[in-house]
């Protein structure tokens, strides 16, 4: 038994050891293995520069600067440059501008749409398959209809509201069919409705309700980009839909980047830090940066108009005399002759709307009358000058311009003014909230008349009501004949009623007519928008999935 266990042990044992160094061999060749595979792999890192660094850098990020940060990304509740500028990739409309136009309307979510022979019913054919952000599901008529539904309900607060009250009842009878029952004909329906501009961005009510008291600040879209990050007042994060109906974008993601410093702009350009920004009216800057081939500048319409605004609610500008003393001290052609010089970026503004919109008459303006206005100013009690109640100023380069000229212009006639800069936000904040007296005020609108009288001219759009748009002057005395003009088809009886609005409300001073400017934006010459840039309704170039960077 003994010399049978030394045979089962000595069996044993030279198993093992042979076990042992079979394992020893089988590791070996693992290890050689693994070796070839990473040399392997790293050859073809080599090869092809995919490192995961190499991955981060070839990601397409257009850095965008932003005068102010953005506050309200309810496309319904826009209400700054910012607000705009962001909301405008993250949402649709039924109709659009064609990319690059503000003439040419074109199909966005809906690809057809018919009205009946009296203009009074508008029927929308939606584009099938369209998807809502972060997995929000299918876009249907359900959707569109109740966007403005909220749109229409004043308790909501939009300042869209009282641009869509012609709009009477929206059905939708099947998932890609929305009809519009009209109170009565709208010649500027379809511009009513258009994604540009944000009143027609279409909105999920799912979204807005869960996100509550965050909605202004989470907003779900079905655009090119959606929402990735937001820090208020420092910067805004998009990233690309690759879902989106028209095709995956070619930009991995946009970063608007708040700055305001003009100097720092220029320099964030100059080096690639940033690739876009609005650009600068002054010809100065103009001609800077027309001699940088690192840039393309472009100088677009439609017209931004600038007016100044008195407040008539606000002594002493209830007073007719002292508008009128202050709407004849300023010297508008010596301004765009200083500030424009041979430029096509501005011009004299001939009356309250701007001479680009349908509609427009050259009514005439206050003639600069520098004695005119002292005389009047004695008239109106005060023959050795006034004191005006210190007024809010922005921040702004050309909002700096624009008032420190006036405030000179008014100081030659005797009329002196206190100026308190504040930054872009805080004073958009301040004339909403009707703490300036003069108000001044630069945008462009649609180009129809409806929509300039609409936000400045009618008694509804006063700021402080709940239906505030831009009326900063609280001027109501042409509200009945902004309403007829509105729903005038005839053309040329349209045109007459506008004239006569003109004429009202150049006959009450309440605004002062300063410049027509252009909007001047500043791009890389890398950026590649992939369409011809002819204007924009949103203050800056309209970014799609199209827009590509190449540098």
């Amino acid at each position: 038994m003994k010399g049978n266990k030394r045979l089962k042990r000595g069996f044993t044992m030279l198993t093992f050891f042979k076990w042992k160094q079979m394992g020893m061999f089988l590791m070996l060749v693992s290890i050689l293995i693994m070796v070839g595979c990473t040399s392997n792999q790293k050859v073809e890192q080599q090869e092809s520069g995919e490192s995961n660094e190499t991955k981060v850098e070839q990601e397409k990020v257009l850095k965008i600067a932003l005068a102010a940060g953005a506050t309200r990304l309810d496309p319904h509740f826009n209400s700054t440059a910012s607000d705009l500028t962001i909301s405008q990739p993250m949402f649709n409309g039924l109709v659009r501008f064609k990319p690059g136009s503000v003439s040419e309307i074109v199909g966005d979510l809906a690809d057809s749409w018919e009205s009946n022979s009296e203009g009074t019913e508008w029927t929308f054919h939606l584009h099938k398959g369209v998807q809502w952000h972060h997995g929000y599901g299918e876009l249907t008529s359900d959707d569109v209809k109740w966007t403005f539904e909220r749109l229409l309900n004043p308790e909501v607060g939009s300042r869209f509201h009282s641009e869509l009250t012609v709009i009477e009842e929206i059905q939708a009878p099947d998932p890609y069919t929305v009809i519009f029952k009209l109170k009565h004909p709208d010649s500027a329906f379809l511009q009513r409705i258009l994604a540009d501009g944000s009143a027609g961005a279409i909105v999920k009510k799912e979204a807005i309700e869960e996100a509550g008291k965050d909605s202004m600040t989470k907003p779900i879209g079905t655009g090119p980009f959606m929402l990735k990050e937001f820090k208020q007042d420092e910067k805004v994060v998009l990233e690309k839909n690759p879902d989106y109906f028209r095709g995956e974008p070619k930009l991995d993601r946009i970063e608007y980047l708040v700055m305001s410093d003009r100097n720092a702009i220029d320099v964030a350009l100059e080096k690639g830090e940033l690739q876009m920004a609005v650009g600068e009216t002054d010809q100065l800057w103009l001609q800077k940066m027309e001699n940088n081939n690192k840039f393309e500048l472009d100088i677009v319409g439609p017209n931004v108009y600038w007016g100044l605004f008195l407040n008539t609610s606000m002594e002493p500008f209830d007073n007719l005399l002292i508008r009128k003393a202050i709407a004849h001290a300023i010297d508008m052609n010596a301004f765009v002759q200083e500030v424009y010089g041979s430029y096509s970026s501005g011009q004299i503004a001939t009356g309250p709307i701007g001479s680009d919109l349908f509609g427009y008459s050259d009514v005439g303006v206050p003639k600069y009358d520098p004695d005119l206005s002292k005389k009047l100013l004695a008239e109106a009690g005060f023959p050795d000058g006034l004191t005006l109640p210190p007024q809010f100023l922005s921040a702004r380069p050309n909002y700096v311009q624009f008032m420190t000229y006036i405030q000179e212009e008014l100081r030659k006639v005797g009329i002196n003014m206190e100026l308190q800069k504040v930054d872009v936000a805080t004073y958009g904040a301040n004339i909403r909230d009707n703490l300036n007296g003069l108000v001044l005020y630069g945008r462009a609108t649609k180009p129809h008349a409806a929509f300039a009288m609409d936000d400045h001219y009618y008694g509804p759009s006063t700021v402080g009501k709940s239906t505030a748009k831009l009326n900063f002057s609280h001027y109501n005395k042409s509200d009945k004949l902004i309403e007829l003009a509105g729903r005038e088809l005839d053309e040329t009886k349209a045109k007459d009623l506008y004239e006569q609005i003109q004429k009202q409300i150049m006959e009450e001073y309440v605004v002062v007519p300063l410049v027509e400017s252009k909007n001047v934006l500043i791009r890389r010459k890398g950026v590649q928008l992939g369409y011809e840039l002819e204007g924009t309704l949103n203050y800056f170039y309209p970014l799609n999935e199209m827009t590509d960077l190449q540098e």
